[in-house]
């Protein structure tokens, strides 16, 4: 009996030093947040924002307002060189027209479901709530 506890005991610290160092492993694997990343994030809020004041669930002045959020949220959270290049894509002439035109093309099909609805009341919600911070 003493030994069955005894290797279950060892069995059980094995398994715990193995579960943290596939942790640590993990961690050290993980992509940094870069600019790829940053740049889809950044259209899809963008998007978002644009479908919201297409489908008049904001105003132009809210959705600005949440666009210039994003922008300020995803850039604190990348590197000096991955900030510049995200605030040049979205600067970059034509890049919210473009956006825009998405958001027109697709807003019957893509509202008629309530999920983008609650997405943007979601979303608009901890931007606002979160404004001061970024």
């Amino acid at each position: 009996m003493t030994s069955q506890i005894g290797t279950g005991l060892g069995q059980a610290v094995a398994l715990g030093a193995l579960l943290s160092c596939m942790g640590i492993a993990r961690a050290e694997s993980a992509p940094e947040y870069g600019f790829e990343s940053a740049a889809q994030e950044i259209s899809q809020l963008y998007w978002l924002a644009e479908t919201a004041d297409v489908r008049g669930w904001a105003s132009h002045e809210d959705t600005m307002r949440f666009k210039q959020f994003a922008v300020r949220f995803l850039a604190a959270h990348l590197s000096g060189s991955h900030k510049v290049a995200l605030l040049s894509f979205v600067a970059e002439d034509g890049y919210e027209d473009q956006v825009r035109r998405a958001a027109q093309d697709g807003a019957q099909h893509n509202c008629d479901s309530s999920r983008w609805h609650s997405g943007w009341v979601a979303y608009k919600a901890a931007a606002d709530e979160r404004d001061r911070d970024f």
